[in-house]
C-alpha cells in the first residue's frame, strides 16, 4: 500500500528517531536476519511469501555524516545473513518504499548501492519498474552487484523515496552453496559537482591558514 507523502515522511522520521539503534540484529523472517550498524538506518518487514520465494522490506536511511578525511558523505551499510536451511529461506530480497533523507549539507547528483559478498546480485529485469524520481537513470555494473542512480539531483534537506510510486529493487540470492549466505548492502550518495568544489575549497582554507 502506498501512503501519502506527509504520512510517509512522518513515519520515516519517527522510525529513524526512536526505533533504530546501532548494532541491532533483526530477525527478518524468511530465513534471514539483518545487522544494522548505525542509528541512522532502520528496516521494517512488509511480508514474507514462501510461495513467491520473497521477503519484502522497507528501508529508512538518514545520511548526515561527512567523512573528515574526504569531506564526502559517509556510507551506510546493512549486513544480511542466512539463518535457516535453504528450504526454509527465500532467495529474493525485495526493497520497496525506501525513505532516504539527505541531511549532508550538500546536494546529490547520484546514489550508489553496492552488494559486498558472494552469490548475490541485483535483478535488473525485476527492478525495471522501480521508481527513482528525481533520478532518471538506473545503471547496473560489476555483474549486477552495483546499481547507480543518476540523471537528477536530490537536494540537501529533502527526502528521496525510491519505490514509493512503483516497483522495487530486487536482490537475487544463490542458495545452492554449502555455506549460509552472508552479504552487505552498502549505500552512499554522490555529491553534485558544485558541492564537491565547495567541499574542496573548505578543506583548503584551513591548510592555508596554518601555513600563514
Amino acid at each position: 500500500m502506498r501512503f501519502s507523502a506527509l504520512c510517509v515522511f512522518s513515519s520515516a522520521a519517527l522510525c529513524l528517531s526512536v526505533s533504530a539503534q546501532a548494532d541491532i540484529i533483526i530477525d527478518l523472517g524468511g530465513g534471514w536476519e539483518a545487522t544494522i550498524f548505525s542509528e541512522q538506518v532502520d528496516l521494517t518487514v512488509d511480508f514474507v511469501d514462501f510461495d513467491k520465494d520473497i521477503i519484502v522490506l522497507q528501508k529508512f536511511a538518514n545520511f548526515t555524516e561527512i567523512d573528515k578525511k574526504t569531506g564526502l558523505p559517509g556510507p551506510l551499510s546493512i549486513a544480511f545473513a542466512q539463518i535457516a536451511p535453504d528450504d526454509e529461506t527465500v532467495s529474493h530480497i525485495v526493497l520497496t518504499d525506501a525513505f532516504i533523507f539527505n541531511n549532508t549539507a550538500v546536494d546529490w547528483s547520484a546514489f550508489r548501492e553496492i552488494l559486498l559478498g558472494a552469490h548475490v546480485a541485483f535483478d535488473p529485469e525485476a527492478s525495471a519498474d522501480f521508481s527513482i524520481d528525481p533520478f532518471t537513470t538506473m545503471t547496473f555494473i560489476d555483474d549486477n552487484t552495483e546499481v547507480i542512480f543518476g540523471g537528477g539531483t536530490v537536494l540537501d534537506g529533502t527526502i528521496w523515496t525510491p519505490g514509493l510510486d512503483s516497483g522495487a529493487l530486487v536482490i537475487n540470492v544463490d542458495l545452492s552453496r554449502d555455506d549460509p549466505v552472508k552479504f552487505v548492502l552498502k549505500e552512499l550518495p554522490v555529491p553534485a559537482p558544485g558541492a564537491l568544489a565547495l567541499i574542496a575549497c573548505g578543506m583548503l582554507v584551513p591548510r592555508r591558514r596554518r601555513r600563514a
